[in-house]
């Protein structure tokens, strides 16, 4: 052999190596790199999931919240209400009412329902410390009239009824009152009057009395009005609890107070139905395929549609279910349907992973099982079946899993996205990544952060179902 030779296939084989080294090294980097993306993911969903123990210890404190805003001076101002009374709460033994305005949580100013929670989670006690103003003006000034000026046509706001139990009576107020001021807000309507109650409570630093400018006989008048109640709330954190109650609500309006319940089972309805219907179907195709079938244009033409059908779109497979099955069928949009529909666009899935699974069983075993006498059906039913049992299992297992988190389907399909109730198989539905999908697009605050614990309950049950199939495929698993 020459020197040159020689010197060829040496260069050669060092630009072998360095293609291998730069395909490798790019392989390398792009797992890393998803591998980063993928946890940074994870733990911003973690992230986005923590406030849940304080929003369901708010609940079961009586706190359940929402976010309003108060037109002022051309700004958007945010405040805080009690949007659901439960009686025999925590909050309602405390005097706190449905409507009523939360203003501060120990000496903070609360504007948004968030801070209420961040301030649950990160209590040195089980006591919350609260402020909050009556959401029923007429406890605080009584019945309130608008009236004109007669000397300068400016309107001015008159108590016209005040009774002896309200706020403002105790303070010192009385009917025929003109309120002029609160703080230094001027009061020009009688629910603007309120409104400046909660703006003036919110700037000041902690609770107290607001100071109330008033006109009586002709004369001005300041008076303290303690308009601002606290106490100390009670608060039950638990984690357990909270995941719990997440698990096993139904959905609400109320982030506080929605869960999983309804779409949890309607997910566990819709699987099961689709391993029934899947199951027989997609096995017993593989092994016509693969066993019966002769090698023709025609089975050549079934393979290669059903290799196109597993790459068809998820919309595609819930347009012909809402035309096919609710509507010419006349099924309706119920968890049936929704069943089927899921059938036919995993079917093909599983009809390939099965043909490859019994691929994978050597022609010695079925030769040894005719030179005895075996059947047809006998050699595949006690011979390749057992030893492709792994393989499919898995197959279905992660054809279901794909099952588990679809959504563009069942909303093609009208599964609901607000669902109160346990669906059956005749009822309307919904399912988990639907239920997210709904929350994620509200704009209450609150829905965000249960999205994102509906995500780990999602990731939690897609991997539990991924773990189940390594495990069967390894305690069927068999040796030749």
């Amino acid at each position: 052999m020459s020197a040159q030779t020689l010197h060829i296939e040496r260069r050669q084989l060092v630009w072998r190596k360095t293609k291998s080294t730069f395909f490798g090294s790019i392989t390398f980097s792009t797992i890393l790199i998803s591998l980063a993306l993928l946890v940074a993911l994870i733990v911003y969903i973690l992230i986005n999931a923590r406030p849940l123990m304080a929003m369901r210890a708010a609940s079961r404190a009586g706190l359940v919240l929402s976010t309003m805003v108060i037109q002022w001076d051309a700004k958007n101002l945010p405040y805080v209400i009690i949007t659901d009374f439960i009686p025999e709460s925590a909050a309602a033994r405390a005097g706190i009412s449905e409507f009523d305005a939360i203003i501060h949580i120990g000496p903070e100013s609360v504007y948004r329902s968030a801070q209420v929670w961040e301030a649950i989670a990160r209590l040195p006690s089980d006591a919350l410390p609260i402020g909050w103003i009556s959401g029923d003006p007429s406890k605080i000034f009584g019945d309130l009239l608008p009236q004109m000026d007669p000397q300068t046509g400016a309107l001015r706001v008159v108590i016209d009824y005040l009774p002896e139990e309200s706020l403002g009576f105790q303070a010192g107020l009385r009917p025929g009152d003109i309120v002029t001021h609160i703080e230094d807000i001027p009061v020009t309507g009688a629910r603007q009057a309120w409104e400046a109650l909660i703006v003036a409570a919110q700037r000041r630093a902690q609770p107290g009395p607001l100071t109330v400018q008033i006109e009586r006989d002709g004369e001005l008048f300041t008076i303290a009005l303690p308009a601002e109640q606290t106490a100390q709330i009670p608060i039950q954190r638990s984690w357990w609890r909270a995941i719990w109650d997440f698990l096993t609500s139904y959905d609400s309006n109320s982030p506080e107070k929605a869960g999983l319940a309804s779409a949890i089972v309607g997910s566990l309805y819709l699987v099961g139905l689709t391993a029934l219907f899947t199951l027989p179907l997609g096995v017993g195709a593989a092994i016509y395929l693969e066993e019966y079938a002769r090698r023709n244009w025609l089975t050549e033409l079934i393979q290669l549609l059903i290799a196109n059908l597993a790459g068809v779109p998820s919309v595609i497979y819930g347009i012909i279910g809402l035309e096919i099955l609710a509507r010419a069928l006349k099924m309706d949009r119920v968890l049936i349907t929704g069943s089927l529909t899921m059938t036919l666009l995993i079917l093909p899935m599983v009809i390939i992973a099965a043909r490859e699974a019994l691929r994978t069983i050597p022609d010695s075993i079925r030769h040894a099982a005719y030179a005895v006498g075996a059947t047809r059906w006998q050699v595949v039913r006690s011979h390749v079946l057992p030893y492709a049992l792994p393989g499919i299992l898995t197959g279905l297992i992660i054809s279901l899993s794909r099952a588990m988190g679809e959504a563009a389907l069942l909303i093609l399909l009208g599964a609901f996205q607000y669902l109160t109730f346990l669906p059956t198989l005749g009822s309307y539905f919904t399912v988990v990544p639907i239920q997210i999908f709904t929350w994620i697009g509200e704009a209450k605050d609150g829905f965000a952060n249960i999205a994102a614990a509906a995500i780990i309950v999602l990731l939690t049950i897609l991997l539990a179902m991924n773990a189940l199939a390594i495990f069967l495929r390894m305690k069927f698993q068999r040796r030749w």
